[in-house]
């Protein structure tokens, strides 16, 4: 994914602690001005963010840029505009005079170098989560982006989702009187091991003709340690520490950047990991058990969270625990309880044993209803591509701008060196480092 020519680590990396002012934003565009898209990356989640821009209105897909022949061939078929140039050097994508807008969905361990040129090259970017793997690169990303004035958009589509915009209202309302406590869930699993899929969420089996000839293997490991040709490292990235933060980045970085756009938390102080190898024992080098612990002493807050990958009966759910209510978020669903040690809360519950009795089932499997449950149509907010899009014309802080992003990323990387460290780690909100 890059030549000999593309720039060193050392190169997008130097002097990213010194942060400069943001300059204004590049001059906006009119809501009638064509805007020019590039996309790197079209394998499973690039060709959905592909597809769907290209049907939003005054967008064009104008460089393709991709080096596995399979997922070009794809793209190529479904992209609306038949002059899209298809490029496998990824530094001509993002540089391209034509170009006003960069999407990339790469391997997390690219999104650094590739945010970071593009920014510098004027080229406003969405980057899928999670936005990198370590501090530095962090760093480095937010200067190219401020010095630069270009709007960034975190892939963190739960940003502009009606249930977790609702569950903001609800909080910033002060309905849930003095939260404590934050608990999330991301539990999956499948006939077959998670993140074992291919070009698409439901291919579980290996392209057919992937090999050396159709993937450009070295330009892949340009940006990590030097190995053999190996298919399933490329098509399966996420199983290993040089290319992603695991879960932590994957799904973690998910719900924790969804409650902090409801709540504002920011930051961890600190921040305390369990890990390990427990079920899928298929050469994977990452997790597939994480549960962490992000603590706000001066808030009174902790948030926790837990996900593996062999059970899922719990599944998604972020609950933001009140002194008056409970609040329970996710992307299908916004609800809220009122609190049990209230005497109101006897009605509600008699009024279900009521509902049991006359269905015949056990009064304790019968559920104390939520006082209030999200209607679909309750409320209408753009997608997250369309909320992009928007601010490069208006100049406004997209939902998930690099600010953000940059927590997201301290957050994911506090866990993954608690876990390394096997230790309480604590953010320096001066030096910003994890000690």
């Amino acid at each position: 994914m890059s030549e000999g020519t593309g720039i060193e680590r050392r190169d997008f990396l130097k002097g990213a602690a010194a942060l400069a002012g943001a300059p204004a934003v590049l001059a906006q565009r009119g809501p009638n001005d064509k805007l020019g898209i590039a996309v790197v990356g079209v394998g499973t989640r690039g060709f959905y963010l592909m597809r769907e821009t290209q049907i939003l209105p005054n967008t064009e897909m104008r460089v393709i840029c991709d080096i596995y022949e399979g997922n070009i061939k794809r793209a190529k078929e479904f992209c609306r505009n038949p002059n899209a140039r298809i490029v496998r050097d990824w530094e001509k994508a993002v540089t391209d005079p034509d170009v006003d807008a960069v999407i990339i969905a790469t391997p997390d361990f690219w999104h650094a170098p590739m945010t970071v040129r593009a920014a510098q090259a004027k080229k406003h970017v969405y980057v899928e989560k999670g936005l990198c793997r370590t501090l530095e690169e962090a760093k480095a990303i937010r200067k190219a982006v401020k010095d630069n004035g270009v709007v960034l958009q975190c892939g963190h589509n739960y940003n502009s989702l009606p249930t977790f915009h609702r569950a903001s209202e609800i909080y910033r309302a002060g309905e849930l009187g003095k939260v404590t406590l934050v608990r999330t869930y991301i539990d999956r699993t499948s006939a077959w091991p998670e993140w074992q899929f291919f070009t698409e969420y439901n291919i579980q089996e290996m392209p057919k003709d992937a090999g050396p000839d159709t993937i450009d293997w070295e330009r892949f490991i340009a940006n990590a340690p030097k190995r053999p040709f190996d298919a399933r490292r490329f098509f399966l990235w996420r199983m290993w520490w040089e290319y992603s933060t695991g879960i932590a980045g994957d799904l973690m970085s998910h719900v924790w950047d969804g409650v902090n756009m409801v709540m504002g938390m920011g930051i961890p102080e600190t921040a305390q990991t369990q890990g390990g190898l427990y079920f899928w024992k298929d050469g994977r080098e990452v997790p597939d058990m994480w549960h962490v612990l992000f603590d706000y002493p001066s808030k009174e807050l902790a948030f926790t969270f837990g996900c593996s990958f062999h059970n899922r009966h719990v599944g998604e759910v972020s609950q933001i625990l009140g002194r008056e209510k409970t609040l329970e978020v996710s992307p299908q669903f916004c609800r809220t309880y009122g609190a049990q040690w209230k005497p109101e809360h006897k009605d509600r519950l008699a009024r279900a044993r009521k509902l049991a009795e006359q269905t015949g089932i056990q009064v304790q499997d019968f559920p104390v209803p939520p006082d209030y449950s999200f209607k679909k149509g309750e409320l209408e907010i753009t997608n997250h591509m369309q909320d992009f899009l928007d601010c490069i014309r208006t100049g406004q802080r997209p939902r998930c701008d690099v600010d953000r992003a940059f927590e997201e990323a301290a957050a994911v990387v506090m866990s993954v060196e608690a876990y390394r460290r096997e230790r309480k780690v604590r953010w320096d909100p001066v030096k910003e480092e994890v000690v």
